[in-house]
């Protein structure tokens, strides 16, 4: 029989994590205010959002991804309000590089030790680790952290959205639309922003394009104007900016460029081509940052993982976190949420209102996963 003092102990956690996820849904939508402090972390700069108990509750350290907003993000705002708002106090630290869309994983890694570490010994923070969330590549980041032995007694689990596992075949599908999982092939319309960012910091490291610097500047330039817009990196908005880039190169750095980034409408592109181009330009990018696969790490993680992913994500596939959710430790209790609800640049299709009904389900047993891991 179990022992009345445990069973109260769990069920009144389990009603203080049901209450957790009732507090950050109603906050979500309305996304009142939360009182929040600016502090300095060895010259990095964060928000924290104080939470909303007095007592020592959970605390999160949240990753903005590779964007020109950073942690100014309003999604990434709105989340870190809710968040908040369920009780936990959420810090969320600046990664400059990522704002200047430059990959800097080493960079990365010595803010998240850092920020961690501040969290995990903040006075109202209970003690035993923090959460750790990253979103797209702060999502990866993230799981490379929680494989840091030096940060296991910082990091209690991760939550994770729009993760990747494998580069190269995350940037096969940002360049021709293809992914597989389980021997199943899927082709979806590809949002150009991640190919642009990844060739942008590690074309020129690829030997025959070592030259090609003015091709990697107009790609960041790009990048930067879609996320100045706030619009999706194939919108025709755009092409005006990308006819002017492009015009500035010669004729041999026009091949790569409309290859990388043809004009919105004109994305026709030869697969096969387009997938060898892939690999080259995983292999550069590993080559020069090893800490861009997370696959070395995956097995030297021992906390709690929950990872989520939109099904019509167009920029990293969803079948990416499947790869990740088999690759993990038994150790790790891992889980993933394929939902409707949210991808980078948006679905293909509205969902209709019995179906949206059951993804805010989905998503609400996800809040209770990830907030029952710390």
């Amino acid at each position: 029989m179990r022992d009345s003092g445990t069973f109260r102990t769990q069920w009144v956690a389990g009603c203080d994590r049901m209450i957790r996820v009732g507090r950050f849904l109603a906050n979500f939508v309305p996304n009142r205010p939360i009182a929040t402090d600016e502090i300095s972390l060895d010259g990095t700069q964060a928000t924290l959002y104080r939470g909303t108990t007095r007592r020592g509750a959970p605390g999160w350290v949240v990753l903005h991804g590779i964007t020109v907003p950073g942690r100014a993000h309003p999604a990434l705002i709105r989340f870190a309000r809710a968040l908040a708002a369920s009780g936990a106090p959420v810090l969320v630290p600046d990664i400059p590089a990522w704002r200047e869309l430059w990959i800097a994983p080493v960079e990365a890694q010595e803010i998240i030790r850092t920020s961690t570490r501040y969290l995990a010994a903040h006075p109202g923070v209970q003690p035993g680790g923090v959460g750790l969330i990253g979103f797209s590549f702060g999502a990866t980041q993230a799981l490379i952290a929680a494989g840091d032995p030096t940060l296991q007694d910082s990091i209690r689990a991760v939550l994770g959205f729009g993760a990747y596992c494998d580069v190269r075949r995350t940037l096969t599908c940002m360049l021709t639309g293809e992914h597989e999982w389980a021997g199943v092939h899927h082709q979806l319309h590809p949002d150009p922003y991640g190919r642009w960012i990844v060739a942008a910091n590690y074309l020129t490291r690829i030997a025959e394009y070592s030259g090609m610097r003015s091709v990697a500047a107009g790609l960041r330039e790009l990048a930067k104007e879609a996320g100045r817009m706030r619009v999706f990196a194939g919108d025709p908005a755009l092409n005006g900016v990308n006819a002017r880039l492009r015009a500035s190169l010669d004729a041999n750095e026009q091949q790569v460029w409309d290859l990388l980034a043809p004009l919105a409408g004109e994305d026709r592109v030869d697969s096969a081509a387009a997938a060898e181009f892939a690999g080259r330009l995983a292999a550069a990018g590993v080559g020069t940052e090893p800490l861009l696969d997370p696959r070395p790490c995956l097995p030297r993680i021992r906390r709690r993982v929950v990872l989520a992913h939109g099904r019509e994500d167009r920029l990293i596939p969803y079948t990416e976190t499947l790869r990740l959710r088999a690759m993990l430790p038994p150790e790790t209790h891992a889980s993933a949420t394929i939902t409707g609800l949210f991808e980078h640049s948006g679905g293909s299709s509205a969902l209709r209102r019995a179906a949206y009904a059951r993804e805010t389900v989905r998503f609400a047993r996800l809040l209770h996963r990830a907030l029952s891991s710390v």
